[in-house]
């Protein structure tokens, strides 16, 4: 029995004794990820550092320097779970920053510095290394990359530049023409239509009039885009979300994804149920309302399925070039302008409006009563009525079963006039 009880210990303690003696493994590097989050106006951001502990740490301890020294610090966290700080900084011509992240144990607060190595790019994984504790780097700003990185949330970038504007098709209507060559500054363009759900959050917090009871029959969940709104809705909705509708211009050169003189969002192949939502066999036959008079719907295309009779959520088809939803079909969407069938042939070549200008448009939009634009087709609408070029008009006040709109934020404020 004995010998029994000394053997078995003599293998514990070989096993500890080999244990002891192992290769020791290099000790775990916490990994720091500075990511951009958003900005104030053009001259401040916003970035988010996160530290990731060692095994052994008890809390840590993150601070950043920058801006001569201000200095934005400091938080604990618990063991093993992942340290956020959030700071803000002004942006001249270049940033000097500096980061230490100082792990903590419980009795001898030694603390051991990983400081950064270089920063290329806002959104890269910085690694850390044991060094110096405070070494600063100097990152000089392109605007560019500011633009990019300071993308609003569910929105997207649309380049500034040139685009042809207009069509010859021998389906275009007279308004469509002249094809002329128009430049548009950098915008942000809303990724999808404004949704139900997004539009009851805009109700509730401010306390403008419901949808109408007839919407959930057409856009059922939260989901689908929001219509039943008039254009004076629309315009209430984009001024409480910071933002405003699209130039007519503004809407087709996002539509068009960065093509030239491509039909549809997607190339010139006519739509085939894939693309959008569109006049197909679901909708062939159905009594089509529109300002109280009933049609019914012979020009739709019947042996296409595109899988909805009524409005499909939003994103059910793919993205154009720009990653946008549903510039084809689905809801017909409000544009800022008013209509003009004539504008095409005296509009001017930079940021082009009809009507009043942008500031006036905005400022003044309850008192505007003069029909408005509306782009990009509808789950009723033919194939040939899909096409980026394709106007259509309404009075501002009236509400549709297929009509929604998108928002867009200019990078350049249009709060005054050129």
């Amino acid at each position: 029995m004995k010998f029994l009880i000394w053997r078995q210990m003599f293998f514990i303690l070989l096993i500890c004794f080999l244990f002891a003696c192992g290769e020791t493994e290099d000790p775990v590097i916490p990994v720091v990820t500075i990511e951009f989050v958003g900005y104030k106006d053009v001259d401040v951001a916003q970035f988010k550092l996160t530290a990731k502990p060692r095994l052994d740490d008890l809390a840590v301890l993150i601070e950043f320097v920058a801006e001569e020294k201000e200095s934005f610090h400091s938080w604990k966290v618990i063991p093993k779970g992942p340290a956020s700080l959030t700071f803000t900084v002004r942006l001249d011509s270049s940033v000097s920053w500096e980061v230490s992240i100082l792990p903590y144990w419980e009795k001898s607060q030694t603390d051991y510095p990983l400081t950064g190595v270089g920063l290329s790019s806002y959104d890269e994984l910085i690694r850390y290394e044991l060094g110096d504790p405070y070494k600063t780097e100097s990152v000089l700003l392109d605007p560019a990359d500011l633009v990019r990185l300071a993308t609003p949330k569910g929105m997207v970038l649309i380049p500034e530049g040139e685009f042809l504007m207009g069509s010859n098709d021998p389906s275009a209507s007279s308004d469509e023409k002249p094809p002329h060559t128009v430049y548009i500054d950098v915008f942000y363009i809303d990724i999808h239509e404004v949704t139900v759900g997004e539009y009851k959050r805009f109700v509730r917090q401010t306390g403008h009039s419901a949808l109408p009871s007839w919407v959930p029959t057409d856009s059922p969940t939260n989901q689908h885009p929001v219509v039943g709104v008039s254009w004076h809705d629309a315009m209430a909705y984009a001024k409480w979300a910071g933002k405003r509708l699209p130039t007519e211009a503004e809407w087709e050169k996002a539509a068009r994804g960065g093509l030239s003189g491509e039909k549809y969002p997607w190339g010139n192949d006519p739509p085939d149920g894939t693309q959008c939502n569109y006049a197909d066999k679901h909708v062939a036959g159905l009594v089509w309302s529109f300002d109280g008079e009933e049609k019914v719907i012979t020009w739709a295309d019947e042996d296409v399925d595109d899988g909805y009779e009524r409005n499909a959520p939003v994103g059910s088809y793919p993205a154009n070039a720009y990653g946008l939803y549903d510039m084809a079909g689905n809801v017909w969407e409000w544009c800022l302008d008013e209509y003009d069938p004539n504008f095409y042939a005296t509009s001017p070549r930079d940021n082009p409006i009809s009507g009043e200008s942008i500031l006036n448009t905005i400022e003044n939009y309850k008192n505007i009563f003069t029909a408005r634009l509306e782009r990009g087709g509808s789950r009723s609408t033919r194939a040939s009525g899909l096409r980026v070029s394709k106007r259509n008009e309404s009075p501002p006040s009236k509400q549709y079963a297929d009509v929604g709109f998108r928002c867009v934020k200019p990078v350049k404020s249009d709060l005054k006039d050129p």
